[in-house]
């Protein structure tokens, strides 16, 4: 069966984010493997609006929950699917498949109701409303109606084995479980926070014995795999993912609005820039922070490329994650954490953090030469290219030529990017400086605010110099006898 995805409208575009992108930018703390695989997927340009909708449509409370009872059906189902891999005997597989697909059938049913508007909600809810109008699906759906008791009377049954003898008999509903849980409630203490099931693979014989137990409900289950085991497609299973995707960004959306900080829907722009104001580094709240520095960014086709110095603890690298997880969110057709944004839609995010887990025998060196020739050869000329301390390890005559040849050309790429370095040998450059702002009217604080600065004044040092009137210049104009 052909499932219409929520996350692209046609096809992919075939073009992947590193998952260690995300790893350099820390929003693999912030969300989970499921949404940095659909991430990861790069969507075409004409996917990210469609995308918008939806998200604008969970922020809606009952739209959400709507979403997710719907992942944790799929979740189910995936994990029986994975079950009827493991299935030992006939009578386990008759009886997985039966719920299998019984799950599958109240995914149908929710799904046809789902709530929300915009292009991707419309097409799901359209898809499983006609699907339950199929004369087959319909049957089946009747089928899963009268199965689900007699699904939960067999679940519910207890057995024990005691030497060569088997013992199986009905309990009552009420586990033990459950009935701990009671007594706990009674004495005033508070339910545990995470339930563990211990789970324990059957042994054929138990299943059997199950089956002479209740000899019509596995026969029916026996005949409904039968008739219907074709039914199901694996290409469902990708709905896991997809929901996660939607459901863990909006979370992570909603504790940003908690904090008081903005969420806005960028704005795709025809023209190649990326404009944002107000951006915050959302990865910091993996640090429990909550006071985080806004700032703007500003790249052009006249200014596509920047070096990014400054003191250490001035907040480049806050800076370059905050770029990077606005234009990654953007990408995949997400709100982002900022007043407002325009941004072009680009065709990869690559980055290069300095990680020593990273390098072999050859040294950090030859690793990071390998890496950047990789991004060099891989980034196509219309990405966001982000490194960090790139050749900091190297001697600085070498690391001064290598970085200046290789922001040149990123710079004339026609790729958008920030390179962070200490390199201070570099001079003038056609390359423009960004740099952190210090607040010289209280004890030279830096401010963890970037701005565009000339890189003869971009240091964190220079800039109390000037405070106290310690540059050449200034020196020259107070003691010219002593200076001539």
């Amino acid at each position: 069966m052909d499932y219409p995805s929520l996350i692209f409208t046609s096809r992919p575009t075939g073009r992947v984010i590193d998952k260690d992108v995300f790893v350099d930018l820390k929003l693999s703390l912030l969300v989970g493997d499921e949404a940095l695989d659909a991430m990861s997927r790069m969507c075409p340009p004409e996917d990210i609006k469609p995308r918008q909708e939806m998200f604008t449509a969970l922020e809606s409370g009952e739209t959400r929950r709507c979403y997710e009872e719907l992942a944790a059906t799929a979740g189910e189902v995936k994990r029986l699917r994975g079950a009827l891999d493991l299935a030992r005997c006939d009578n386990e597989r008759h009886y997985i498949f039966a719920a299998m697909i019984c799950h599958l059938m109240r995914f149908y049913s929710a799904a046809a109701k789902a709530r929300g508007e915009g292009f991707f909600a419309s097409r799901f809810r359209e898809f499983f409303a006609g699907s339950l109008a199929d004369e087959r699906i319909a049957a089946v759906s009747v089928k899963c109606e009268d199965m689900a008791p007699r699904l939960e009377k067999v679940r519910t049954s207890c057995f024990r084995e005691r030497g060569e003898e088997l013992w199986v008999r009905r309990c009552s509903d009420i586990t033990i479980v459950e009935r701990l849980k009671k007594c706990a409630e009674e004495l005033g203490l508070k339910d545990v926070r995470v339930t563990r099931d211990i789970e324990e693979h059957l042994n054929p014989r138990i299943v059997n014995a199950l089956a002479l137990l209740f000899p019509e409900d596995f026969t029916i289950f026996k005949k409904f795999y039968e008739d219907y085991s074709d039914l199901f497609s694996e290409q469902f299973l990708r709905y896991g993912p997809e929901l996660g995707f939607y459901i863990e960004i909006s979370r992570l959306m909603d504790r940003v609005r908690e904090l008081g900080m903005p969420v806005c829907m960028p704005e795709p722009s025809a023209e190649r820039v990326i404009d944002v104001a107000g951006i915050r580094d959302i990865s910091l709240l993996a640090k429990e922070e909550t006071h985080i520095v806004p700032n703007d960014a500003l790249f052009t086709e006249e200014e596509p490329f920047f070096y990014l110095t400054g003191a250490n603890g001035g907040g480049k690298t806050t800076y370059l994650r905050g770029v990077g997880i606005a234009v990654s969110l953007f990408l995949a057709g997400c709100p982002i954490c900022a007043d407002r944004a325009k941004i072009y839609p680009l065709e990869g995010v690559f980055t290069h953090f300095p990680r020593d887990e990273r390098f072999d025998s050859e040294g950090r060196f030859a690793d990071e030469q390998r890496r950047i020739k990789d991004i060099v050869a891989r980034h196509g000329g219309n990405s966001l290219v982000l490194l960090n301390e790139t050749y900091s390890t190297t001697s600085e005559e070498l690391a001064v030529g290598l970085t200046e040849r290789l922001a040149e050309q990123f710079y004339d790429s026609g790729s958008f990017g920030i390179y962070i370095t200490h390199q201070h040998a570099i001079g003038e450059s056609r390359i423009p400086f960004l740099s952190v702002i210090v607040d010289v009217s209280d004890a030279n604080r830096r401010t963890y605010r970037i701005a565009r600065r000339r890189a003869s004044d971009s240091s964190f040092a220079e800039d109390i110099l000037r405070k106290y009137g310690m540059t050449e210049e200034a020196l020259d104009r107070r003691f010219p006898a002593e200076r001539a």
